[in-house]
């Protein structure tokens, strides 16, 4: 079985192979400014005004969202395994939460960003998708999907082609399989949790641990 949160990491070569969509969604690049309210867009270039170069620092991802609470936290990743995190927390509700992208910046000593995780009901992929959308209405199939692991595990998590740093993740109540569950369930109950952005890898760059049993 795959171990922590790969199967995010993993799906970034799965959007290549997805059928339900060849739209190429998120547009360019919009300026980076810092984020105050409204809408939190996300795109292959980042999430609202976090970047592949934005620094995995708590005072950077402050002055990126300068009316927000950003907090040092540790995740838990698994029942032996955490990691460092910033939680961005706006008008008393988590909005992203940020984890550690492992190493600095070639030639500098400064930490390179990790997934940035939407949570926040503020916050929206590219196509328009709402954190608390329904299955039906996020509008995917199980042809897009894997089951989530550790911490992500009973979930299921989406790509879409042409998306590629943009991933989805459904939480499913009632669900405790390491298998994907069948449409019906995911139709009956499954809303989208998270949307989460990956920044793309870098070389020499130590994404995962590997997998077992290989």
């Amino acid at each position: 079985m795959l171990r922590q949160i790969t199967v995010v990491l993993a799906l970034a070569g799965f959007t290549a192979a997805c059928g339900a969509s060849d739209r190429v969604t998120g547009g360019p690049a919009p300026r980076q400014q810092p984020y105050e309210s409204g809408l939190v867009r996300t795109g292959h270039w980042g999430m609202g005004p976090i970047r592949e170069d934005s620094f995995f620092e708590r005072p950077v991802i402050q002055a990126l969202f300068p009316n927000a609470k950003v907090e040092e936290v540790t995740l838990r990743i698994s029942h032996d395994e955490t990691r460092d995190g910033i939680a961005v927390i706006q008008d008393g509700t988590e909005l992203i939460e940020i984890s550690d992208g492992f190493g600095d910046y070639p030639g500098t000593d400064d930490p390179m960003i990790g997934q940035a995780r939407g949570i926040g009901p503020s916050v929206r992929g590219p196509g328009g998708e709402a954190v608390g959308m329904s299955w039906k209405a996020a509008r995917f199939d199980l042809s897009q999907c894997e089951i989530g692991v550790d911490r992500d595990r009973n979930t299921v998590i989406c790509a879409r082609r042409g998306e590629g740093a943009v991933t989805y993740q459904f939480a499913v109540p009632g669900w405790d399989s390491e298998e994907v569950p069948p449409e019906s369930t995911m139709r009956k109950g499954a809303y989208l949790k998270a949307i989460i952005w990956s920044p793309p890898p870098r070389p020499g760059m130590v994404t995962e641990a590997p997998p077992e049993n290989q």
